[in-house]
């Protein structure tokens, strides 16, 4: 199934490529940086354990109303409406109550441009995408993470917590270049792979493809990939060149 968000550096696009490298004989499926959650949603369950987890507490409350108050967070977007004045009004009034405070980080992303959060989007061609088409998907997304734990740590800590030789991390983090969310903006790469290095179990790890993380992860298995360039696409670049970088051995397909 699909998200119900769109997100910077979500992983809609090469979900399916992720999803063949993923090993078939684990016990926990662990994602420290869950974003969006477009590889989580990519099936049913992956593992016995499943734990969805992103320092952005925007983002893990979203998921934990759409987990309990499915019919109350589709309530709340009733009177939403695709206004500019509305979008500004929210930016500053995030909400008084957790089910509020998601319903408005939503409608401030599925508005805004490329996903940001920041400024009201407007086409010459057409009109917004419809909330409804998202919102009719509560229930379907409720029923999903059923069982999955959410949690709001650093990363540090949740692999500290989760990590086992039977449990399986997937790692999305802040890519090196590019645009970044207000949390990550100072994020420390040398520290991620410092915690990679002494699992226990096996990773899996996105990047984009650039000299720093691939001197960082020099001594690991990595694939090149590439998928199609969204926002911010120049003339002649239509894609987008990314590494997976794993500390096991899989089969490039």
């Amino acid at each position: 199934m699909d998200s119900i968000i769109a997100w910077i550096g979500g992983k809609r696009l090469l979900r399916k490529k992720l999803a063949t490298l993923i090993p078939k004989d684990i016990n926990g499926y662990i994602e420290p940086f869950g974003g969006a959650g477009w590889l989580l949603f990519f099936r049913e369950k992956w593992a016995k354990l499943e734990v969805y987890n992103d320092l952005d507490s925007r983002l893990t409350n979203l998921f934990l109303q759409v987990k309990y108050h499915p019919e109350a967070l589709q309530k709340e977007f009733k009177c939403m409406i695709g206004s500019r004045d509305m979008f500004e009004l929210m930016k500053t009034n995030t909400g008084l109550t957790e089910i509020q405070k998601a319903a408005r980080f939503m409608y401030l992303i599925s508005r805004s441009y490329g996903s940001k959060g920041g400024t009201f989007a407007t086409a010459k061609t057409q009109g917004h995408c419809r909330l409804e088409n998202k919102i009719n998907r509560f229930e379907q997304i409720s029923r999903r993470l059923d069982g999955v734990i959410i949690e709001n740590l650093s990363f540090e800590n949740l692999i500290a917590r989760y990590d086992t030789k039977d449990n399986f991390i997937y790692c999305d983090p802040p890519y090196m270049n590019g645009f970044k969310y207000d949390n990550s903006l100072n994020f420390d790469h040398k520290k991620l792979y410092n915690v990679l290095k002494k699992i226990k179990g096996r990773f899996l790890l996105s990047y984009d493809d650039c000299l720093q993380a691939r001197e960082i992860y020099k001594a690991y298995n990595i694939i090149a990939v590439s998928r199609v360039k969204g926002i911010n696409r120049k003339a002649g670049e239509s894609y987008f060149k990314e590494i997976i970088v794993s500390n096991y051995e899989v089969e490039n397909v």
